[in-house]
């Protein structure tokens, strides 16, 4: 590297100067050991960081800088500047925050924290997307529930202006895939490490450390999808998968040894380890068409052995231990049916049970012939081996598949964890059935594997290195579940702890949220919030909440009107019912309830309120398919549509050339337009050929007519514009590129640029200008979102920015910031 290009010169002009007169030279003079030496280098990088986050900073300091300060035991925010993070490359803050050392503890890390939280998730974002991830999210970790400060708002380059937020997001990704994580398993290597292996759709194996580290080089089938790994002693691995081989692998040497099985044209579906009574211990190994093999665990050749009989079908197999001598039972899983096999028997199987969905998974447990099963009905349940007898979990779990179990100990109890469909994962009691703490939220997609890892207590070696602050500290004998999820991240928890991270209690997950206008400080935006345990409002100036008063259901959509010139907020509960509040009284005042409103049967999704020919209206649609028109004035019903065919997922009032006309979205994949008045269609159903329809919202055109479009988002992640007069779609789809599109919001910039916003359980914010369909900012929250609402507010001088606001609410909480696209 020549001088000019190395980054231990001096300072350029322009670039900050700190001051100190040491050369290098005599920094070198006081290296006293390699600890000293990367931190030397660390103070002398950290030199050469502009002090402005938006100018690109050495190619070594983005790779390298991180890396130096936690060798050199000084990885804080002060070595690290907020400056260098967006242009971080080594793709590993989080991880080094893991290793770092207790001396950490008592050093300012907060915007390395916040980084290293959206990490993951920021894949190829551009410089502006990664500022405005990282100031937003360094705001929602460090001033919760605060009230906006003008003096600390601005970061030079941020597109937002954080107000206020309620936040807490996990902190417990240990890796990330660039593929589709399909199987996870532990092993124990000879030399006593433990470590996790992972299998994708690539047919690529990778071995982790358990930090989330890679421990080697990646190991390569060139075949299939590998959906089943089974460690072995010896630093041994079986792998198999969808092109129906199975491998033999020495994991610390990285060889392929052996393929002793190969059958082209069916896949493996099952791969378990089996020993009957007075039988020597052997690999049974089930394909897809019912054929059910033996293996030797040392030569890895055919094992002539009694074996079940199988239905020519896909079969799930797990050993099931008898106790003391006994050996074990099979639990054999074809579609709904469920048989357990004991070769002690001259019958062979002992019972077999019919489910209502296909079984998606089975493991045994420690308790003699006991086991645990589920299936795509959302059933979990245990069972005993020789009677059949079932304990099914209490409380039952949300209905839709689960899809993955494991075994493990939890405060010296056994217990299985589950992971469903609905991208959580729950623990359960294995004797009682009873859940063990709350479900473990942060998934953005089904974890489709499990396994454990052991934890760590004060007195045992750290072998789960975690940020100052965040040690997952476990007794010993209780284990760390580690999920592999289909949004390609491994993650830790500590069951019936709450997940993977400290961090303050938060109301979580939020059901809905809205900006219902300004509150008491001038200009401030009011949040309305609610969540499982109550509904609250925030004015963002003072930060202080009301409550609604109790005694109604949770709520499950807000919408804002004004009545008279009478603010109010509108709720909908979970009963079905419809509530109109007063906020006359203030933002301080506990809202006075005018009325209800009662027809929808089963809960309303969404709401607007609209002005029309003098008197305020509002749309609702309910998960009941119907759309109904409520006149707020009177206080009564207008009318009543059942067209969509199930259930009514959003609503929208646009204005067009022929008037306003409301949209509504739904489940059955169309968009459909009402008159204002009879609800009487307006024009014929717009197919979105998107799945389930999930979000719409109105996009004004800049034309003289005033005219407006119609956005669908969709659930497979795209965002559709339809010419509501033609019923023709307009422009190319937009695709958000992380799974379905939850919520859709249209706002204008301080220079009139129209922009509309979606997000999703993938939980990052898309700006687009729709004007040109050029995709504008990413703002990645790494937590899903369910929710997003815009405001305008432009009242110079006020405490608030002078662009509009922007809420988005999801499993983490709520938060509020201003977007700011023109200028830095």
């Amino acid at each position: 590297m020549s001088d000019a290009d190395s980054p231990f010169r001096a300072p350029r002009p322009g670039r900050p100067d700190t001051g100190d007169s040491r050369t290098w030279a005599d920094d070198a003079k006081a290296w006293a050991d390699t600890r000293d030496a990367h931190r030397l280098i660390a103070e002398a990088l950290a030199r050469l960081v502009a002090a402005d986050p938006t100018i690109p900073p050495h190619p070594y300091l983005s790779r390298h800088l991180a890396h130096h300060a936690a060798r050199g035991e000084v990885l804080d925010d002060a070595h690290v500047p907020l400056a260098v993070l967006p242009w971080e490359s080594s793709a590993n803050v989080r991880t080094l925050l893991r290793q770092s050392d207790a001396v950490s503890a008592v050093r300012r890390q907060e915007w390395l924290e916040a980084w290293a939280r959206i990490e993951p998730f920021i894949g190829g974002a551009g410089p502006d997307s990664r500022l405005t991830s990282l100031h937003l999210a360094h705001h929602a970790a460090t001033r919760p529930r605060t009230p906006l400060d003008t003096s600390a708002a601005r970061v030079s380059g941020s597109r937002v202006t954080p107000l206020w937020s309620d936040w807490t997001a996990r902190d417990n990704v240990l890796a990330v895939s660039e593929t589709r994580l399909e199987s996870l398993t532990r092993t124990t290597t000879t030399d006593g490490r433990s470590l996790l292996v992972s299998g994708d759709d690539h047919g690529t194996i990778r071995m982790w450390e358990p930090h989330g580290v890679p421990a080697m080089a990646p190991l390569h089938t060139y075949g299939g999808a590998v959906q089943h790994l089974l460690p072995l002693p010896g630093d041994l691995l079986l792998s198999a998968g969808t092109d129906g081989s199975v491998r033999v692998w020495h994991l610390t040497r990285g060889q392929l040894l052996a393929e002793p099985v190969h059958r082209p044209g069916t896949w493996v579906s099952a791969l378990t380890l089996f020993a009957a009574k007075d039988a020597p211990e052997v690999v049974l190994v089930a394909h897809s068409d019912g054929r059910l093999g033996a293996l030797d665990p040392v030569t890895f050749r055919p094992v002539d052995t009694p074996l079940p009989s199988l239905d020519p079908a896909p079969a799930l197999l797990s050993g099931v231990g008898l106790g003391g001598a006994e050996g074990m039972a099979l639990a054999v899983a074809q579609g709904r049916r469920v048989r357990v096999w004991d070769p002690r028997r001259p019958d062979g199987y002992t019972y077999e049970h019919q489910h209502e969905g296909a079984v998606r998974a089975l493991v045994g447990l420690a308790a003699p012939g006991r086991y645990a099963l589920c299936d795509d009905s959302g059933y979990i349940g245990f069972r005993d081996a020789s009677t059949g007898r079932e304990t099914p979990v209490a409380p039952a779990p949300p209905a839709g598949p689960v899809v993955a179990l494991t075994a493990l100990t939890v405060a010296g109890r056994a217990a299985v964890a589950s992971g469903g469909s609905d991208h959580t994962l729950r623990v359960w009691d294995a004797r009682t059935g009873a859940a063990i703490g709350g479900p473990l939220e942060g998934h953005t997609a089904p974890p489709v594997a499990l396994t454990t890892l052991p934890g760590t207590s004060p007195d045992t070696s750290r072998e789960l290195p975690a940020p100052a602050g965040q040690e997952l500290l476990v007794p010993a004998g209780q284990e760390l579940l580690v999920s592999a999820g289909a949004d390609h991240t491994l993650r830790r928890w500590k069951p019936g702890g709450g997940g993977g991270g400290a961090g303050r209690a938060v109301r979580r997950p939020v059901t809905t949220a809205a900006l219902s206008g300004p509150g008491s400080t001038a200009g401030a935006p009011l949040i309305a919030v609610a969540d499982e345990s109550g509904t609250a409002l925030w004015d963002t100036g003072t930060g202080r909440p009301v409550a609604l008063p109790a005694g109604h259901a949770p709520v499950t959509a807000f919408a804002s009107a004004r009545v008279r010139g009478e603010p109010l907020l509108v709720t909908a509960h979970r009963d079905a019912g419809i509530q109109l509040w007063s906020l006359e009284r203030g933002a301080h005042a506990a809202p006075a309830r005018l009325a209800g409103l009662l027809g929808h049967s089963l809960p309303v999704r969404s709401m607007a309120a609209f002005p029309y020919e003098g008197r305020t209206l509002l749309v609702t649609g309910g998960e009941d398919g119907t759309v109904r028109l409520w006149d707020l004035d009177r206080v009564c019903a207008l009318a009543c549509r059942e067209d969509h065919l199930l259930s009514v997922r959003d609503v929208a009032v646009l204005d067009t050339a022929r008037g306003p006309r409301i949209a509504s979205a739904g489940t059955d994949g169309t968009v459909r337009l009402w008159d204002p008045v009879t609800l009487r269609p307006a024009g014929a159903p717009l197919h979105c050929e998107q799945r389930v329809v999930n979000a719409v919202a109105a996009v004004p055109v800049d034309e003289p007519d005033g005219a407006e479009l119609v956005a669908s988002g969709g659930e497979d992640g795209t965002i559709r514009l339809w010419d509501p007069g033609t019923g023709r779609p307009v422009g190319r789809r937009l695709d958000i590129g992380d799974g379905p599109v939850a919520a859709l919001a249209f706002f204008r910039t301080a220079t009139g640029r129209p922009c509309l916003a979606a997000t999703g359980p993938g939980g990052t914010i898309h700006l687009w200008d729709t004007d040109t369909g050029s995709h504008l900012l990413r703002i990645v929250t790494g937590s899903p979102l369910g929710a997003l609402d815009a405001l305008d507010i432009r009242q110079p001088g006020g405490p608030h920015p002078e662009h509009p606001v922007l809420l988005a609410a999801g499993v983490a909480g709520v938060c509020v910031f201003g977007i700011r696209m023109e200028g830095r």
